[in-house]
């Protein structure tokens, strides 16, 4: 797959990105590749005043479609930057899951029941979970649901409420486990292991250290930000990571 983008506050910014599809038609006619037109996908993120979002032409002319969500390597993104869609999808598809593999199989006994959890279920609820990770309560609800029930269908659990189930399978909640890929990825960026692509810096704090970010800012260039939006920014991959690897003893920091 093919990505492109660029940060839109003017007209010429919107020539300099069409230039810039210009550069990957040719670059593929030189490698004689072809890209699948019918593919190209559009979205755009935020507003510019008085900018007008536009299609942009394929190399063949043709404008290239706009759309409000983009599947990309398997998640559903939206153009409001949430997720939802992607999530109801997976939760959707982990129900089909559950219900044909209780129907296929008779055992409820814990090791194979957890193997089959595992493998066909628990892989869908956290398949590029950092991108999407919820901080709306009512999906993650929804994403621990699959689990909690599942769990109730084992032999012996059934009278357990869930946090006993939990600790009777050695299992952490799905919300916990989703923290941790949090911290993990924190702590690899910033110790060089992966790119840091969250852009995240650490400073020492005596024996330990924190990651640091900038206030989120009332407004820009005389704009006052909107809410939602600050509330996006509070809640992005980088300052849920930030915020969760802070909290951490500082022998681990």
């Amino acid at each position: 797959d093919t990505r492109i983008s660029r940060k839109i506050t003017s007209e010429e910014d919107k020539v300099l990105l069409q230039k810039d599809l210009n550069v990957i038609y040719d670059w593929a006619n030189k490698n004689l590749m072809k890209f699948n037109e019918n593919k190209f996908e559009q979205m755009s993120h935020g507003e510019a005043k008085n900018i007008k979002i536009e299609p942009y032409k394929t190399q063949s002319g043709n404008e290239i479609k706009i759309g409000e969500t983009v599947r990309d390597l398997g998640v559903i993104a939206n153009n409001n930057l949430l997720f939802r869609e992607h999530i109801d999808n997976i939760v959707t598809s982990s129900k089909i899951m559950s219900g044909v593999l209780l129907r296929t199989f008779s055992t409820r006994q814990e090791e194979p029941m957890m193997r089959m959890f595992n493998s066909y279920i628990k892989s869908k609820l956290e398949y590029c979970s950092l991108v999407w990770s919820p901080w709306h309560q009512n999906e993650i609800n929804k994403l621990e649901r699959i689990q909690k029930i599942f769990t109730s269908k084992i032999y012996g659990l059934d009278q357990l409420d869930y946090h006993q189930r939990l600790k009777k399978l050695k299992l952490y909640s799905l919300e916990r486990r989703r923290e941790r890929y949090l911290i993990i990825n924190a702590w690899q960026q910033i110790e060089g292991l992966t790119e840091n692509v969250l852009g995240l810096k650490a400073r020492r704090l005596g024996r330990s250290r924190i990651i640091v970010s900038a206030k989120i800012p009332i407004g820009i260039n005389g704009k006052r930000i909107k809410e939602r939006d600050r509330t996006l920014i509070h809640n992005s991959t980088a300052r849920k990571s930030e915020r969760l690897f802070n909290v951490l003893p500082q022998s681990i920091r």
